[in-house]
């Protein structure tokens, strides 16, 4: 199947993908009843998680229209959260990440394998009003962050979001369920969160994030240190204007690129 993995890396990362990897299904054990993958896909073999980066200049929202001449400064925040991250930050990437994962399905598919994807959750509006009326918290009906932890893509940081190497937090993901046998990606192995030396996106979150008792401060967290209250956090988006600022003040992978000194 190593030939069929390679194709589905390169069909992903020629298409936007930013990272790629693999789960098996046995990595899903205690998935809560009716949400393992083979829940949803019976001959369920591997999970092909992969993301789309964010843009740090969308995150840096609270940053720009500084002195608009068009914008009033009372309609500032609400502009700049509600519309320019909001679009570019989440619903646009949430549109590749969906194109992504139904073409993917397909074309394993026609190979012969059962594949499903999910829709990404939600987002705003008449949807996350729906769901929020049937699914408890709004919860997703495979979870994206396992999902993503168990491909090896990162790990649970503190503020409840999957931290990569490379990206940090900034990085939205979705995955495909399918009968193919493909080669299981190696687990982080090194941790990428700071953890509680840094703690920045707890000091900074309004309040919609505790930890957990009893996690390992040294582990890799392939499972949550904190909760999130997201009904409170939706709550507080208009505000304090903190939508993705657990995101944002996150240090890992936040570095710019470096100005040459060359004369």
């Amino acid at each position: 199947m190593k030939v069929l993995k390679d194709e589905v890396y390169t069909f992903l990362k020629t298409n936007g993908a930013s990272l790629v990897g693999v789960a098996n299904v046995e990595r899903f054990q205690g998935a809560p009843r009716g949400h393992h993958p083979a829940d949803f896909v019976p001959g369920a073999r591997s999970v092909v998680t992969f993301g789309i980066a964010l843009l740090r200049t969308t995150l840096n929202w609270e940053d720009h229209l500084g002195e608009s001449e068009f914008v009033p400064p009372e309609h500032r925040k609400d502009v700049l959260q509600n519309y320019l991250y909001s679009e570019t930050g989440y619903v646009l990437v949430n549109h590749l990440l969906d194109m992504l994962g139904l073409r993917l399905a397909g074309l394993l598919q026609d190979k012969g394998f059962a594949s499903l994807f999910f829709p990404a959750t939600y987002g705003r509006g008449a949807m996350v009003e729906y769901i929020q009326k049937r699914i408890p918290h709004g919860l997703g009906l495979l979870s994206q962050r396992h999902a993503a932890v168990r491909a090896g893509l990162g790990e649970f940081g503190l503020n409840n979001i999957v931290v990569t190497p490379k990206y940090g937090p900034r990085i939205r993901f979705s995955s495909v369920i399918t009968e193919a046998e493909l080669e299981p990606s190696p687990l982080l192995e090194e941790k990428a969160c700071l953890g509680e030396n840094c703690s920045i996106c707890l000091r900074d979150c309004p309040g919609a994030i505790t930890l957990r008792e009893n996690f390992d401060p040294a582990a890799v967290w392939i499972d949550p240190p904190a909760q999130t209250d997201i009904v409170f956090c939706r709550s507080r988006w208009n505000i304090d204007y903190c939508w993705g600022r657990c995101i944002k003040v996150c240090p890992v992978g936040a570095r710019r690129r470096q100005q040459s000194t060359a004369a």
